[in-house]
């Protein structure tokens, strides 16, 4: 069992989760008209992104590769009569996505848990419709002491936001907005950047 599906119920209760889930979808519905969509939210955990979409989008794949966070939205989708969000176990380091079926992917917080980040971003650009849009929000390059609970699922300490672009670049993605979207007080400030491109 990962850290994450020991932690999925108690997820939630950390109003900081919330209010950065909140500040990347609110951004993101600023920039990208959402309603009637079909949307991707990948690395969904309990659905803090897919809750703020659901009421304008047409679907909504939450993916996760913790089953136990895949089961506290499952549960709350329940309880709120929630039809139009499902959910898909995945692995970004193995398993693929399916070509050219989303409006929109948004990953938040989920890319320095990849392996190969411009793999997955290739890959996420595939399985956008033309001109989709792909929104990811992550730390900034940080010095690894984000992570209060250790590093042992953690691919990268962050992103330089000019590596992000020419990832978006290489997957044939003009992007449209990269900016640092929120700084996170902990022990010290971290910045969390917002990419978001647009397929061809």
């Amino acid at each position: 069992m990962s850290r994450f599906d020991k932690l999925a119920t108690q997820w939630d209760l950390k109003p900081a989760r919330i209010k950065s889930a909140l500040k990347t979808t609110r951004k993101i519905k600023a920039l990208i008209d959402i309603k009637d969509k079909d949307i991707l939210d990948y690395g969904s955990g309990t659905g803090l992104v897919s809750f703020d979409f659901f009421e304008e989008a047409h679907t909504i794949v939450a993916m996760d590769n913790s089953q136990g966070m895949l089961d506290e939205l499952n549960r709350k989708t329940t309880e709120a009569n929630i039809t139009n969000i499902s959910t898909t176990l995945h692995d970004a380091n193995i398993d693929p996505l399916p070509k050219k079926t989303f409006d929109l992917i948004v990953t938040a917080m989920t890319l320095h848990h990849i392996k190969q980040p411009a793999n997955f971003i290739q890959n996420a650009s595939e399985a956008l419709k033309e001109g989709g849009y792909l929104a990811i929000s992550d730390l900034e390059s940080e010095d690894g002491t984000f992570h209060s609970m250790g590093n042992d699922d953690v691919e990268h300490f962050g992103f330089d936001k000019e590596k992000i672009r020419g990832f978006f670049g290489d997957a044939g993605l003009e992007m449209v907005y990269l900016e640092t979207n929120e700084v996170i007080e902990k022990h010290r400030n971290f910045h969390i950047f917002l990419a978001i491109g647009k397929h061809a």
